[in-house]
């Protein structure tokens, strides 16, 4: 059974809404889990779901922490399996059944069949993937239990901060046509493109300039620890043809690449920007299906190197992963009462990941979510560029 909590606060919602929703106003105990699962004080087992809804003074509001497993489910599960859930509280309080929904849990529709095209998977891809090592391999070895306890006892949280800024959908048009006209390729970039790339380069300034061990050189591009590492998470639901499945599981082809570090750190224009930008585009273009299902076959194959790119990404200088879960519909969640007002991620996470997520509708903007040191934070808020975009939330 999942962990499920009901709770009261003394806090009116209007207060947090007042404050922009900023995590300093939110109950205690909100969140029920670290962002690692820990084993349940009574069962000693990981919960698969973790959920405390908290009634605001006055009957004024109500708060839903929702936490999944990433192990058993990408965001399109795991937010599919959301949208049934208010689906169901909806059908309660309307006595209007629910739409009856199928959901596939074989992961063979990947793979596909023999008949189905493979092609060889990204160079970058399948190294960091199937790169085996005794740390990797030993990851691999533990319990789920023990691998959890394992990772959040080595994931830094002293120090650590979140902070929540607002780009404009207009901001981020005029930043698209501006670097498309420095493309010499002629390569089309898309808003997604820009955007990750305005926050690998922003973020990964800051980073460089509060490393406590500088670099000692930057001119060793074969050398990983003078690489800038950018991974997008990516649902390869549509490239695969099997949208219509309702495939509850991890569906991710990562899509990554690296460029130099001196080229990362350089002041950002719209000329160094659109480098970035390029280089992310060409990344996803080469996610097609034949890569997926040959990348879905090596990883079946080699059952136990699971843990290797938490091993191999962190040999790289500077690392930024980004989640944009923008366009699954997070307003679209209905328990019965309409959408929510506000919905965020956890607002503070592992430093390489950054997240893009909506803002309410009718409005096109979007939220960017950034985990640092407050040093960090500070230069990601100082950084001119950015600051022409990104207007400053908490």
């Amino acid at each position: 059974m999942p962990n499920y909590l009901e709770s009261t606060s003394d806090i009116l919602f209007s207060d947090i809404k007042s404050s922009s929703y900023s995590p300093r106003t939110w109950p205690a105990g909100l969140m029920t889990t670290s962002m690692t699962a820990l084993p349940d004080q009574e069962t000693g087992q990981i919960k698969m779901l973790h959920v405390h809804i908290v009634r605001f003074l006055e009957s004024s509001g109500v708060a839903i922490f929702i936490s999944g497993s990433h192990g058993v489910t990408d965001a399109t599960g795991f937010y599919s399996f959301i949208n049934h859930w208010a689906s169901e509280t909806r059908a309660l309080l309307t006595g209007v059944p629910a739409p009856e929904i199928s959901v596939c849990f074989d992961r063979e529709v990947l793979v596909g069949g023999s008949a189905d095209a493979r092609a060889e998977v990204d160079n970058l891809l399948r190294v960091i993937t199937m790169t085996p090592s005794p740390e990797a391999i030993s990851m691999a070895s533990l319990s789920p239990v023990e691998r959890n306890k394992t990772i959040h006892a080595s994931t830094p949280t002293v120090d650590r901060q979140g902070c929540f800024y607002r780009i404009g959908h207009d901001r981020l048009e005029y930043l698209r046509d501006r670097m498309q006209k420095c493309t010499v390729d002629g390569t089309r970039v898309s808003i997604n493109d820009v955007l990750s790339a305005l926050i690998a380069k922003t973020v990964s300034q800051a980073q460089f300039a509060n490393m406590a061990e500088p670099l000692s050189s930057l001119t060793k591009p074969s050398d990983r620890a003078h690489l800038h590492y950018v991974a997008i998470a990516c649902d390869c639901r549509h490239r695969l043809g099997i949208s219509d499945m309702n495939f509850i599981g991890n569906v991710q082809y990562i899509p990554m690449t690296t460029n130099p570090i001196k080229m990362i750190i350089q002041a950002t224009t719209f000329e160094t920007l659109v480098k970035v930008a390029v280089s992310i585009r060409h990344a996803v273009d080469r996610v097609q299906a034949p890569q997926i299902r040959a990348y879905f076959d090596m990883t079946k194959q080699h059952p136990g190197l699971f843990m290797c790119p938490a091993i191999m990404v962190p040999k790289y200088g500077l690392r930024t992963t980004i989640s944009n879960q923008s366009r699954f519909g997070l307003y679209d969640i209905d328990f019965g009462h309409g959408a929510a007002d506000f919905v965020t991620s956890r607002p503070t996470r592992f430093t390489d990941i950054v997240s893009i997520l909506p803002a309410r509708p009718p409005s096109r903007d979007v939220y960017v979510s950034i985990t640092d040191t407050p040093a960090v934070l500070e230069s990601i808020r100082s950084n001119k560029f950015w600051r022409r975009f990104a207007d400053f939330v908490y």
